[in-house]
């Protein structure tokens, strides 16, 4: 059934008749043949609801309470294994809970050392100090540390929390609340990295969450391209994150502007690529826990800039 509405354009009606007059409707074994060749490209989704939106403080507190739990379901020997860099799990605990008191340190402080700190070097004096002490100790001095932050939190005023109390740490000044994004970010990665070590099932972030997440991550494509010493002036890009938290962006590659805004967002047009990918497997690129050269996505357009979107973007995790 056509359901178009009639052109006031005379020429307008004239083209949809020669059009609707040349078209044939395709033979079975041509549609069949056109759907088995989308389905290899892409596996068939299906729709998701949006979920319903969280503050980044929640989020903070929902990937604090999912890495809670986890620990508290440790084996002592678990807190000995190998897990990131020269790590054991208890040493990357004693990480997080430097995190913890750095960011602590930045709230009230935007200005101080932390602002300029090296991420790993400043926080592993913390790590050292919990090297062989039993794991109680460590699990009580990580949630003590989350406490407090959420206490600190909870006395930052309404206005700073939606955007207007600016956050200075290990070489990131953000405004607070893409701050707690990255923070998430960052918590949901130790988990995985915690699971790994000690031989569990990987657990995606809520999509509420997970929203957020991808949100932050397509924002910062930009400074992802940048660090491949690649211009992203003029160029624009399409990315479908796919499943709960996903979405559809369409924006500028370029340089913040002169005012200091992100670059350009695109709502139509022609882009340079198109990009769809799972949105926890981008997260997880991002966090650099999946080569770039072995994501699992769908690539149409520039295949160079798209590789040099996601080499960028696994720059981007500080680790």
């Amino acid at each position: 059934m056509n359901d178009r509405r009639p052109s006031t354009d005379p020429l307008d009606e004239l083209r949809y008749a020669l059009a609707e007059g040349n078209a044939q409707r395709p033979s079975a074994a041509l549609a069949d043949a056109v759907m088995a060749a989308a389905l290899n490209a892409r596996s068939a989704g299906r729709p998701v609801d949006d979920p319903e939106p969280i503050s980044p403080v929640e989020a903070l507190a929902q990937a604090s309470a999912s890495l809670d739990s986890l620990l508290g379901s440790l084996r002592p020997a678990e807190w000995r294994r190998p897990c990131i860099r020269a790590f054991s799990v208890q040493g990357l605990v004693g990480h997080l809970i430097g995190v913890e008191r750095d960011f602590q340190a930045a709230l009230g402080a935007p200005e101080g050392h932390e602002a300029r700190a090296d991420h790993v070097a400043s926080t592993d004096p913390v790590a050292q100090e919990h090297s062989g002490r039993p794991p109680a100790e460590t699990l009580d001095a990580w949630r003590a540390s989350v406490a407090t932050t959420a206490r600190l939190l909870a006395e930052v005023p309404s206005s700073g929390a939606d955007g207007e109390h600016p956050v200075a740490l290990y070489g990131l000044r953000l405004e607070l609340g893409p701050f707690l994004v990255v923070r998430t970010f960052e918590l949901w990665t130790h988990e995985e990295d915690i699971r790994r070590a000690t031989g569990r099932h990987l657990r995606a972030p809520g999509a509420a969450t997970l929203a957020l997440m991808t949100s932050l991550a397509v924002t910062l494509l930009p400074a992802a391209l940048a660090r491949t010493e690649r211009s992203g002036e003029g160029l624009s890009a399409r990315i479908v994150l796919t499943g709960p938290g996903g979405g559809t962006w369409q924006r500028g590659l370029g340089p913040p502007s002169a005012a200091g805004g992100p670059a350009a967002v695109v709502n139509e047009g022609p882009v340079d690529v198109r990009i769809v990918v799972d949105a926890v497997e981008f997260c997880r690129l991002v966090a650099n826990r999946v080569d770039p050269g072995t994501l699992a996505a769908v690539v149409t357009g520039d295949a160079a800039l798209a590789r040099d979107l996601f080499v960028g973007a696994a720059g981007l995790a500080l680790d």
